[in-house]
């Protein structure tokens, strides 16, 4: 909550610089399908995927616009029931804008509180935070994102008990195939495979950082407190560890400090915290580099390039 929190202070704020290339968007929905499927299989949920659109190539930053595509994915997931179903289509409109839609059988939404959705702390209704948590900040992000990239988003269903719709629609990149192949930044393969121990206790932020990162190539362990992640340390070694601050049992200081008395690697802390005096006490602690939530991709795939160097 605190990342998605973090997240749309950054994006409303004007703080968030889109990196924007040429990106093949089916490559991102694909990814962002693999990100999700554990949780899928765990619910049992049938997806069906058309991805039909000709013209598939869109001017976007691949990691924001892949985080889109996350979000709505994840969120057909969490308010679909076990055993439910998923289509997810792509396909071109009448002015050849690249269109990615999600219908899920799940919960849906009553047809007064659409209008809203997008706002923060929106939710379809009060009892559904109950239910299944969160803030509603996902799709307020999402929304932003798009619109940041001159696109937009869309919500469609016939009420409670009915399922939902989700459409983003983006101008595709024109006369494409003139134009040299390029790999987006959310699929290229990182300089050299590292084992990366990563020690986050919200288990979302995790498990997105973790497929994300074996996507890249590289080896990952996990662990959600000070507790596990020394254990793990103590019977494996790693080139970087990745680790939060504050955790449940303790803080990343101590499990840094403590690893590196027995053996060298690389930290990375990951906090919400920037001030000139949280980056001291990484550094006193043994942290080689300090990145502010929500996490830059980019920025951590430079680090970590940097230590594979």
């Amino acid at each position: 909550m605190i990342d998605d929190l973090l997240d749309l202070t950054r994006v409303t704020r004007g703080k968030l610089d889109l990196q924007l290339e040429d990106v093949d968007a089916h490559v991102l929905v694909r990814d962002a399908i693999e990100i999700a499927s554990s949780s899928i299989a765990a619910k049992k949920i049938t997806v069906s995927t058309h991805l039909n659109a000709r013209e598939h190539y869109i001017k976007a930053d691949s990691i924001r616009i892949h985080q889109v595509f996350w979000n709505l994915i994840n969120n057909a997931v969490k308010f679909t029931a076990p055993g439910g179903k998923i289509d997810i289509r792509s396909c071109n409109d009448d002015r050849g804008r690249f269109q990615f839609e999600i219908t899920d059988n799940g919960i849906g939404i009553e047809v007064e509180r659409q209008s809203a959705l997008f706002a923060p702390f929106e939710q379809a209704d009060p009892s559904i935070r109950r239910q299944f948590g969160g803030l509603g900040l996902g799709l307020a992000i999402s929304k932003h994102l798009v619109d940041l990239h001159g696109g937009a988003i869309e919500v469609q269903s016939r009420g409670r008990s009915f399922g939902s719709t989700f459409k983003v629609t983006l101008d595709a990149v024109a006369d494409r195939k003139e134009k040299k192949p390029m790999d987006s930044q959310a699929t290229q393969k990182s300089v050299k495979s590292l084992r990366i121990l990563l020690v986050e206790d919200h288990r979302d932020t995790r498990h997105t950082l973790s497929r994300l990162l074996t996507h890249f190539g590289h080896q990952v362990s996990v662990a959600d407190n000070t507790r596990s992640a020394l254990e793990i340390m103590g019977s494996q070694k790693f080139d970087v560890v990745l680790c939060d601050i504050g955790l449940p049992d303790g803080t990343g200081y101590d499990v840094i400090a403590q690893a590196k008395r027995k053996r060298p690697f690389k930290a990375v802390a990951i906090t919400g915290f920037g001030t000139e005096d949280d980056i001291r006490r990484g550094e006193e602690a043994g942290f080689d580099f300090h990145l502010v939530k929500p996490v830059d991709f980019n920025e951590l795939r430079s680090v970590l390039d940097k230590v594979g160097a």
